[in-house]
């Protein structure tokens, strides 16, 4: 039996579903193709409902938002194992989760706004919802986690779709704890402050409103504090600069907007691998030839994305592609007010500790910010599109204006006083050097 013709095998009783289950938790690092093969006909199966589902929902979200990024995704096999070890009484074809949609709205408002939507026009809709929905918006769990879940069945089918509604910001705050996981090899995710406290905590802090953390100096401090302790901001900086530019370039080199099938995989350099199909048959025939000739990957994910562009992607995959996430501007953000708040108080050591790590940070972005001036300006592929080197242009300019804008609002808040003058002192040592990277960093950038 091959990936090729596994759709026509005769479907499995409940029992053969059961006894899969037992086979997989008895020995799991030994898993034969076979039932890797009836693990993936369960995937495959959910084709249609998935698609029904996924095309009236995105209708629904862009009448809501029409900047809303909407994905289906069917689980990957690893994670199917996974989740058939950690509950054991769990029969896979019975999974509430093994196919889903996501639609990421750009605020909480346009949530329920689609929320509303949906049970309004449920007589109408080719889905009914099943059982309570999820509103963890409003109820967040223990680790902050925000977005809407909601189960629903095609009519007169009984395989369970899982809708996923969220803001942009939470999806942010959501992947980034997937990124955190990768970056620092913890479990954020599956252990939560077992796995690391601080962290955690940094997390946890993070899903709260901006109006929330800035109401309470506390929480900034503990904000500037954690991501001192692990170079935070730089460790993960790194990486999403880095990809950022070299996933771009990939993107644009494959030709990609007319597909609507995405697999992405991550090669051995740690660079996304993106592989665009125009039909559901050959991505997943595809997603499992590559899953079997290399079972030990765990980061290869099929999605589907109408309306395909490189930014809806990486924001939608920021965790398998490691670009930029702009929960990371907000944390910079925070430690830009712990230093004007340290500065205030004339705390010596604290604001220097605070303001030192602020210019790093500022300066790290700067040096790679010129990379990808130069990268953007000597790139063949963004030569040849006017589109693309319009989309990859602006986002370098918007990138810097960010960056220089905060910079700029944090100094005006750093002046001089008779009482702080040894705070003003330090600050001023290192300013004039940063000041010379920044006109650097603002005369490439004229030049695009």
């Amino acid at each position: 039996m091959t990936a090729l013709n596994i759709q026509m095998v005769k479907p499995f009783s409940n029992k053969d579903y059961e006894k899969l289950g037992d086979r997989i938790r008895k020995d799991v690092n030994n898993i034969s193709e076979s039932d890797y093969e009836m693990l993936q006909y369960i995937r495959t199966s959910y084709k249609t409902p998935l698609s029904v589902v996924f095309n009236t929902i995105e209708s629904l979200a862009h009448s809501v938002d029409k900047n809303c990024v909407c994905t289906y995704r069917i689980k990957r096999i690893e994670s199917i194992v996974s989740k058939l070890i950690r509950f054991p009484e769990m029969r896979v074809n019975r999974a509430e989760d093994i196919a889903g949609c996501r639609c990421i709205l750009s605020s909480e408002a346009d949530v329920y706004s689609l929320l509303e939507r949906i049970r309004k026009k449920q007589d109408k809709l080719p889905f009914e919802i099943k059982g309570k929905i999820n509103d963890y918006i409003a109820n967040p769990k223990e680790s902050g986690y925000k977005s809407v879940h909601i189960n629903v069945t095609l009519k007169g089918d009984n395989r369970r779709i899982e809708i996923q509604l969220r803001s942009l910001e939470q999806h942010n705050w959501a992947t980034l704890v997937e990124i955190t996981d990768l970056l620092y090899e913890i479990k954020l995710k599956e252990n939560g402050q077992d796995s690391n406290a601080d962290l955690f905590k940094l997390h946890k802090l993070l899903s709260r409103s901006p109006q929330e953390i800035m109401a309470n100096y506390a929480d900034i401090q503990q904000i500037a504090d954690i991501v001192i302790k692990y170079d935070y901001i730089k460790k993960i900086g790194a990486v999403f600069a880095q990809n950022y530019v070299d996933v771009r370039k990939h993107w644009y080199s494959l030709k990609l907007r007319q597909k609507h099938f995405f697999l992405i995989s991550t090669g051995t350099d740690g660079i996304p691998e993106i592989q665009g199909f125009a039909d559901f048959d050959s991505a997943e025939n595809n997603y499992f030839e590559q899953f079997i000739s290399n079972k030990s990957n765990k980061n290869i994910v099929l999605t589907h994305l109408q309306r395909t562009t490189f930014a809806k992607i990486s924001v939608a995959y920021s965790n398998y592609f490691l670009t930029f996430n702009n929960t990371i501007v907000r944390i910079l953000f925070y430690l830009s007010k712990a230093v004007e708040n340290s500065y205030k108080k004339n705390s010596i050591f604290t604001f220097k500790k605070y303001y030192q790590a602020f210019l790093d940070i500022m300066l790290f972005w700067m040096e790679q910010q010129i990379v990808e001036i130069n990268q953007f300006n000597n790139d063949k592929n963004i030569k040849k599109s006017k589109i693309s080197h319009i989309e990859w242009g602006t986002t370098i300019e918007q990138g810097i204006r960010i960056f220089n804008d905060m910079f700029k609002k944090t100094q005006v808040h750093l002046r001089f006083k008779v009482w702080n003058f040894i705070t003003y002192f330090i600050m001023r040592s290192k300013y004039n050097h940063f000041q010379t990277l920044a006109n650097k960093v603002v005369s490439d950038a004229k030049q695009i």
